[in-house]
């Protein structure tokens, strides 16, 4: 049987219609293996910033990334001279792709008012830095100034969103410092001191669950009791960051307001931010407040066990 014009015709149409549907699933389930971790798509909010460029505002979910179990399409590597604890030392980050594309500048969004967030943590998890560096050319090349006051292998985590994709992806490498390092001992805690400020951290349940959201209340006052003036850091008055022991992840943690609406709210009330703290696994988790005061950062520290 000889098929006619119009049968042809109306096959390719069929035809077509099968391929385009096939490209879209597959690129939807694509897309939806990405990993995620409450930061996809439509998870951050765009805002326009004083200079007027726009920039990606994470969700103040408490977002903990087990990089054990997420893979992300980009790489970092990292060269300086010997690292010695007390020493500082200029050190370069080379990024790209898995592809082995460079990833200049330009290809990353701003996040919280910076294009690329270091989080640098040692063996003992006593020496947090929370760095930006700076970039280099258009090679991929950055570069920061890193003083470690610790022995041993340091973990490094790169947050970045590349402008292509809109979403979080994370780049790891270790450094290491002469010596040896400790084992990171760990108490319970809600409280600290630290260059003579005060850390309080309330609203934590005597026992914590895990894959369950909360609410903590972070209050930052003089060791002494008297008022601090917190400053806007990363377009925020605070910021924290949870390490679990295990060594599997890290949770970035914003406040609970939105920046836009954080700038006016904070303004009015100094005494404490609020952010929203959700853990997947057990075990030990170290948390770092970070706060700016007189031009410095200043970090408070909390032990906290979930079940």
């Amino acid at each position: 049987m000889v098929e006619s014009k119009e049968q042809k015709n109306m096959k390719r149409t069929w035809i077509s219609v099968g391929v385009i549907s096939i490209v879209f699933f597959a690129a939807f389930f694509l897309l939806r293996s990405l990993p995620d971790a409450q930061c996809g798509f439509l998870h951050y909010v765009e805002i326009v910033n004083e200079n007027g460029e726009i920039e990606l505002c994470a969700t103040n979910h408490a977002g903990f990334l087990d990089l054990t179990r997420l893979q992300y399409p980009v790489e970092m590597s990292l060269e300086s001279e010997p690292l010695v604890v007390g020493e500082a030392r200029s050190i370069d980050l080379f990024l790209e792709t898995s592809g082995g594309m460079t990833m200049a500048p330009h290809d990353l969004a701003i996040t919280h008012t910076e294009k690329m967030h270091l989080m640098v943590i040692d063996p003992s998890f006593e020496d947090y830095h929370h760095l930006h560096p700076d970039a280099v050319g258009l090679d991929g090349r950055y570069n920061f100034s890193f003083t470690p006051q610790a022995s041993g292998r340091y973990r490094v985590l790169a947050e970045v969103v590349p402008v292509v994709s809109r979403r979080q992806a994370i780049a790891t490498a270790e450094l290491e410092v002469a010596g040896e390092g400790r084992q990171p001992q760990f108490s319970k805690s809600t409280e600290s001191i630290v260059d003579g400020v005060h850390f309080q951290l309330e609203n934590v349940p005597q026992t914590l669950k895990r894959g369950k959201d909360y609410r903590f209340d972070l209050e930052v006052s003089a060791a002494d009791g008297g008022n601090v003036e917190l400053e806007m850091v990363m377009d925020a008055k605070g910021h924290m960051v949870a390490f679990d022991a295990a060594g599997k992840g890290f949770a970035h943690m914003h406040p609970m307001d939105s920046i836009a609406e954080a700038k006016d709210a904070l303004a009015e009330d100094m005494e404490g931010l609020s952010f929203l703290f959700n853990v997947p696994n057990p075990g030990w988790y170290r948390v770092f407040a970070q706060v700016q005061i007189n031009g410095a950062a200043v970090f408070g520290r909390f032990d906290l066990e979930v079940e």
